[in-house]
């Protein structure tokens, strides 16, 4: 018998939501979150694969994102309405009390949506997240710091004239990736459908316009639960590259806050471990999970 498949529109917290959903859940629910902001529910395709332990894995399109519902208005957009979206939809497809997993931005929002909604969630497992912007931004500051020199002064430079179409700045920008993003020869077609349905308004009115250098603004300037952390309950995975745009430091932060949290750092990896270290990474979440459930 097959893996049970189904995909749709489902209402939450008032708006249209894309989701799909692989699996029966005899184990529960998995309920995955992307990243970006921005970005599309393929980027979390990878999970889908726990569906075979018997649970059922839901992605889904947050608001603006892919083929979900458009807002009116992105300047409104934050954090907080975007967790109370996750656990709407939880609520709307029945997926009981889940497990929740987010990745890159998606962990920062999974920590915000258990924080607020504790009671819905049995775990919790957080790739390449980060609990405040401020501290996301001053590591990358520090990763910026390492490159060569001309791009450093590049990098600086075209953020502060807002030249963020010059040569320069673009090769500044693609080296800075190959070493924290990733340096995969081939990109996984999850990522490239990811990136060519990418909305740069949600990104905007949450984090600013890109920058490397310094703070962009946006609705979560200002952003930071780390204090928070301290209130979670639930069993915690965290987990991140060595080499990671979002740096380790930032996990260890998770970690050190996160009481009886776990930390799996991928040494071959940069933001990619989902991709690059894939069997490595499955295996480390369903034997998480599987701890869960005993």
């Amino acid at each position: 018998m097959g893996l049970r498949l189904a995909s749709g529109f489902v209402r939450a917290a008032g708006h249209r939501l894309y989701y799909e959903s692989v699996g029966d859940g005899a184990r529960g629910a998995l309920l995955c979150l992307h990243g970006g902001p921005g970005g599309t529910h393929d980027l979390m395709r990878p999970f889908t694969a726990l569906a075979q332990f018997g649970l059922q894995v839901v992605l889904y399109d947050q608001l603006g994102c892919g083929r979900s519902q458009r807002p009116a208005d992105y300047r409104g957009m934050t954090i907080e309405a975007l967790a109370d979206e996750a656990d709407a939809l939880r609520v709307a497809l029945r997926l009981g009390r889940c497990h929740l997993l987010g990745f890159s931005f998606g962990g920062a929002l999974a920590l915000q949506t258990v924080l607020r909604h504790p009671r819905g969630y049995r775990s919790l497992v957080v790739g390449s997240g980060y609990a405040s912007r401020a501290e996301l931004e001053d590591r990358v500051r520090r990763l910026v710091g390492r490159l060569p020199k001309r791009g450093r002064d590049a990098l600086r430079r075209c953020e502060r004239r807002g030249e963020l179409n010059e040569p320069r700045y673009l090769r500044a920008v693609a080296e800075f990736n190959r070493r924290h993003l990733s340096d995969l020869e081939v990109t996984p077609i999850d990522l490239l459908l990811a990136g060519q349905h990418f909305n740069p308004k949600v990104a905007t009115a949450l984090c600013g316009p890109d920058r490397l250098t310094g703070s962009a603004g946006g609705t979560m300037a200002d952003w930071d639960v780390r204090v928070q952390l301290e209130r979670l309950r639930v069993p915690t995975l965290i987990t991140v590259g060595r080499r990671d745009s979002v740096p380790p430091g930032c996990a260890r932060t998770l970690h050190r806050r996160i009481r009886g949290s776990r930390l799996v750092v991928f040494s071959a990896s940069g933001h990619d471990c989902v991709y690059k270290e894939q069997d490595r990474y499955l295996a480390t979440v369903r034997d998480f999970l599987a701890t869960v459930d005993r």
